[in-house]
């Protein structure tokens, strides 16, 4: 029990750390996998060692994860550079007339469709860069744009094959078995965006934002849009990725580089020694862009192997047995209660503490893996969208010129909500 509560502290500790800013993620994750795994016990080398399994295997345990995050920022990187992404974008605002909640709803659908296929904060600011300076022209005010941009974002990433890759190999759930959590929290996301929309709309009116300084790319700078039937193919892009992902239920890398070929046979013209130097240089800046989501899947690697460690396991099960919910209700009431603890990078966020505490929760072997993971993706939801250290809040607050936090606070309650909600209906499916 006493480790138990050293691992809680640790855990504590961090978090705090990261909350007040002064440790970054990418360097209090490793440390918090060392310390885990001193306090559990393990040796400094060998089969359980710190530096051989905690550090070296820990940072490869995600590998399929993270190379499909860097093949999906690859992706991105394509189909702005050909004018896919613009297009897309420009004929949902068109879609809409002169009607700006229609206008912004179409926005924020189109957006997720993107985000189905487009991954990291790069895409978050390419796609942004023209759809924000959209709706803050309609009158959406802009914490409201900010924050609807943000949840449509996250609706698209909940099913993007990379997130589902994640989660997949953190807890060894089958892919298969996210799909369905995959395609009610996106459509959960989309409501909120939509909804938040309306409900703004009607409570403060259109407030033009002609004094917020918003920097936007001239059409000069930005690439063609793509037209005619190869145009319309290639805007398909993001439809085919998540198609073959569930009907061929193939791994993500696959996926993404069907996707990438897919974009290069639609959107390829003129001259192609022109055309392979830009999907090389989409390669290098793709894989710039997802370079922070990789160092951190190098540390969550490494917590889950310090957390999984027969020893560690050993050392703190009686503790993880006394804190883990074994019936439907108390799984419910347990992450309801503690999903705030998503944000920050805290215990209930995937991308953070969280790997760690699915993984010790696991192995404590009371709950359905694929209940246990579902809930752990709904709460994931949160912190995606509204956590104020998230690089892409970070950059659509800031966009838009509003403080992270105080942009976030503002659907702080509202997010608990769905969180929730979404809770409820995972366990009601999967438990």
């Amino acid at each position: 029990m006493t480790i138990g509560i050293v691992v809680v502290v640790i855990f504590l500790i961090m978090a705090l750390l990261m909350m007040l800013r002064k440790i970054p993620a990418l360097l209090a994750l490793p440390l918090m996998a060392v310390l885990i795994g001193l306090a559990g016990g393990l040796p400094l080398v060998g089969q359980e060692g710190i530096l051989t399994y905690v550090l070296s295997s820990g940072a490869l345990k995600l590998t399929g994860t993270y190379v499909a995050i860097l093949f999906s920022c690859w992706l991105s990187q394509i189909l702005y550079r050909t004018g896919v992404t613009d297009t897309i974008v420009k004929k949902a605002a068109e879609f809409g007339g002169d009607k700006p909640i229609i206008i912004s709803i179409c926005l924020s659908i189109v957006t997720a469709f993107l985000f189905t296929v487009l991954y990291g904060t790069g895409a978050v600011a390419m796609v942004g860069s023209i759809v924000l300076p959209i709706m803050l022209s309609v009158g959406v005010q802009p914490v409201v744009a900010a924050n609807a941009y943000l949840a449509a974002m996250t609706a698209g990433y909940v099913i993007n094959p990379a997130n589902i890759s994640a989660i997949t190999n953190i807890t060894g759930v089958a892919a298969s078995s996210m799909y369905l959590c995959a395609a009610i929290l996106s459509v959960m996301s989309i409501l909120f965006a939509i909804g938040y929309l309306v409900f703004s709309f009607r409570k403060g009116g259109k407030k033009f934002a002609f004094a917020t300084p918003i920097e936007t790319a001239d059409d000069e700078e930005r690439p063609q849009q793509v037209t005619g039937i190869r145009g319309f193919l290639a805007c398909m892009t993001p439809l085919v990725v998540v198609a073959v992902m569930l009907i061929f239920r193939l791994e993500a890398i696959t996926v993404f580089l069907i996707g990438i070929v897919w974009a290069m046979i639609f959107t390829f013209e003129g001259s192609w020694s022109k055309y392979s130097g830009m999907i090389v240089q989409s390669c290098y800046e793709g894989f710039k862009e997802g370079a922070p989501t990789t160092g951190l899947m190098f540390g969550i690697g490494m917590i889950i192997n310090a957390m999984t460690a027969p020893t560690t396991q050993a050392a703190i099960n009686p503790f993880m047995v006394a804190i883990t919910p074994t019936t439907a209700a108390g799984l419910i009431i347990f992450v309801c209660l503690l999903s705030p603890l998503g944000l920050y990078r805290g215990p209930f966020n995937l991308l953070g503490l969280g790997a760690g505490l699915a993984a010790s929760m696991l192995a404590v072997n009371v709950l359905p893996i694929a209940a246990l993971s579902a809930v752990f993706y709904a709460a994931f939801r949160w912190p995606t969208q509204s956590c104020p250290t998230s690089t892409q809040v970070v950059w659509a607050a800031n966009y838009v010129g509003k403080d992270p936090v105080g942009t976030t606070n503002k659907v702080f309650f509202a997010n608990w909500a769905l969180t929730a909600i979404s809770v409820i209906i995972m366990v009601l499916i999967y438990f």
